[in-house]
């Protein structure tokens, strides 16, 4: 699948910058979630984030498992002709560049991980709370932007779900759609993701960044962390969920751009 995705061009000009870094957003998340860090990140490396298939503006599609995602990003890696770039996935997106660098280590020089293990994890309430509100949610009713925040703040009640909800809604010439395709998603809810069981090992460099209040990676996920990755670090932000890059976005740039 030919995924939609954005570039920014390294501000250092290409003979002085580092390796590109790619960067997979999670579930119900957008490339446009991104484009501040990209931003920052552009001052030393170019950067590329795509909209992972039935999300954003990528083309939708009925099959959403891990093998899918990662042959996604194989594309992407090929269509852009990025040389050996450093992959930096968040939740979701963690999952894929860790089944991509254990599948392709040749491909990529290094592997950042955002607030995710390789332990299978049933979905969050928080997950849940979102895809439930947009099942039931009248986007056919809605007249106008600020009709749709009402409805959610009424139903939601938390601003970093309202903010995510209203990133998958789109303005049309007969209203707003949404961006995200529901079904291969709600199939994605009713169980949990698979572990990434394999006997394979990424012996380059990777770093794992966790949330000080997020339970997406446990002490007792670092010893298969450590098998896989050998040559791994994890570093945890104090004070940040598991949307890390959000809660804590001065500590995250810093500690990212320390490492690529």
């Amino acid at each position: 699948m030919k995924l939609f995705y954005r570039v920014y061009e390294a501000q250092c000009g290409a003979d002085k910058a580092k390796q590109d870094i790619i960067i997979l957003h999670g579930l119900f998340g957008i490339s446009d979630n991104w484009v501040g860090f990209a931003r920052q990140f552009s001052k030393h490396s170019r950067v590329i984030i795509p909209d992972l298939r039935n999300h954003g503006q990528s083309p939708h599609s009925d099959s959403f498992e891990l093998h899918d995602l990662v042959q996604d990003l194989y594309n992407v890696i090929e269509e852009t002709k990025s040389k050996s770039p450093i992959l930096l996935g968040h939740s979701l997106g963690g999952r894929i560049a860790m089944r991509f660098a254990l599948l392709y280590p040749e491909h990529i020089s290094k592997l950042i991980v955002v607030d995710i293990s390789l332990r299978s994890v049933r979905l969050k309430p928080e997950h849940t709370a979102i895809i439930d509100v947009m099942k039931n949610f009248p986007l056919e009713q809605m007249q106008s932007l600020q009709q749709i925040k009402d409805y959610l703040v009424e139903h939601i009640k938390h601003d970093k779900l309202i903010k995510i909800v209203i990133k998958n809604i789109r303005k049309i010439d007969s209203g707003f759609e949404w961006k995200v395709y529901f079904k291969p998603l709600i199939e994605l809810f009713k169980k949990e993701s698979e572990p990434i069981a394999t006997n394979e090992v990424f012996d380059k460099e990777a770093l794992f960044i966790r949330g000080g209040n997020s339970d997406y990676i446990l002490d007792t996920d670092i010893p298969k962390i450590k098998e896989h990755f050998p040559n791994s670090e994890i570093k945890t932000i104090a004070g940040a969920s598991h949307w890390v890059q959000a809660d804590k976005p001065l500590e995250f740039i810093k500690l990212v751009i320390r490492n690529v």
